[in-house]
């Protein structure tokens, strides 16, 4: 099934808002062997989506998905331009007018009359209920193209997906490729390329996509042949070891935490630099009680002499980014928490507050189990927020391979 993805609105192209929502579909669309083959973004007016969508139209997609438009401000205009591109009148429906009163009054509000323009349904078409927001979706057949128009809210786009589209598509006869993600970290993209080399460079009637981010990079095989992506996969995963640290979409987060789960551990951890995200990100995953006991984010060296009981003598002597401190904060929440493992990072975030001698992206992160501990030495670049990232999940990474070796 070939696809066209049109996003409407303005905050979009002036950069205000972050279209999310293109990937978020190409992604899930790809995966159920969908073809992608437009993505394109156009201001909230009558004549840019028409022409748009004219221009769409003329290379016969079997599917057009627009996001955005569709709510109560003046400015959402979507509805009403769709209903003139399609051909077709628009009648105000009551008892959904009604719903709407209720929802309103629910929270305390008198629903505004600029609502009324999402009660509008067209008379020809399909309306696409809305399960957690106001504005319903919208589908048409124009010849042998499907026109589906839904909200711009990520929250309720997903939802309408999930409930309605995706089942659609299904529906259609699309087959879902073979495929699989193997997802790695710690091994720049270059680097990995080479690395797996041997078992890519041959004929292997299999298509490999690369995916790097913050997080690593992912690898995504696809094939026609299951027992060529199969094998292909076996011998990039005998390759790489443990440098894979999932099949399928799951974080690092849920994997270290279904290992010390299933081994019987428990971990704390102490935060510096990342204030917070490594617990933030552990306990996202579901379950992750039974085996993350809690942590402490020391970012002042007050607090990581008090709260930590980092010796004042080692934060002057070695200062607070060092290998020193980075090890004696792992011991101490290991002993604070009386847990399994006690992991700790302290780096230099940025964009300033580097030296010389310890420059921005610095990073030490610490294990400690009981009689043991262990420090490694990463060097990020100056962005702050990316270095976070990089820190969480590399110091995540140091658990699970701590605890696969356990």
């Amino acid at each position: 099934m070939n696809v066209v993805l049109l996003s409407i609105g303005n905050e979009i192209l002036a950069g205000d808002t972050v279209n999310t929502n293109a990937s978020w579909i190409s992604k899930r669309l790809t995966e159920l062997g969908c073809s992608i083959k437009i993505q394109m973004t156009v201001p909230d007016e009558q004549n840019s989506i028409q022409d748009a969508l004219k221009s769409i139209l003329k290379n016969n997609p079997d599917l057009v998905i627009t996001t955005g438009g569709l709510g109560p401000t003046e400015d959402d205009i979507t509805r009403e331009v769709i209903f003139d591109f399609v051909g077709t009148g628009y009648e105000f429906d009551e008892d959904y007018w009604k719903n709407l009163k209720q929802r309103f009054e629910r929270f305390g509000f008198d629903i505004p009359e600029s609502n009324r323009s999402q009660a509008l349904i067209p008379m020809q078409g399909k309306v696409i209920p809305n399960s957690v927001g106001s504005a319903r979706g919208l589908q048409f057949q124009i010849d042998s193209t499907t026109l589906i128009t839904l909200p711009g809210v990520p929250a309720e786009m997903k939802s309408m997906m999930h409930e309605s589209i995706i089942p659609f598509i299904r529906a259609q006869g699309v087959s879902t490729p073979n495929m699989k993600l193997l997802r790695t970290t710690g091994i720049p993209e270059s680097t990995l390329i080479e690395k797996i080399e041997p078992a890519t460079a041959k004929e292997h009637h299999c298509t490999i996509g690369y995916y790097p981010s913050y997080y690593g990079v992912d690898i995504r095989i696809t094939s026609d042949a299951q027992a060529a992506l199969s094998r292909l996969s076996s011998e990039i995963s005998d390759i790489l070891g443990h440098s894979i640290y999932a099949v399928d979409k799951i974080d690092i987060a849920e994997v270290a935490v279904g290992l010390a789960v299933d081994k019987g551990a428990t971990f704390a951890a102490a935060e510096s630099c990342t204030g917070g995200l490594i617990g933030h990100r552990i306990t996202e995953v579901s379950g992750s009680s039974k085996a993350f006991l809690g942590g402490v984010v020391a970012y002042s060296n007050d607090v990581k002499q008090k709260g930590l009981g980092v010796q004042s003598s080692t934060l002057e002597k070695y200062g607070a980014v060092s290998a020193e401190t980075a090890e004696e904060m792992a011991e101490n929440v290991l002993s604070e928490f009386q847990a399994d493992y006690g992991l700790s990072v302290t780096g230099i975030a940025g964009p300033t507050g580097g030296t010389e001698d310890k420059p921005v992206g610095i990073v030490y992160i610490g294990l400690a189990k009981k009689g043991t501990v262990k420090v490694k030495k990463l060097q990020f670049g100056e962005h702050r927020s990316r270095n976070k990232l990089r820190t969480s999940q590399a110091a995540l990474n140091m658990l699970r391979l701590a605890l696969i070796h356990e």
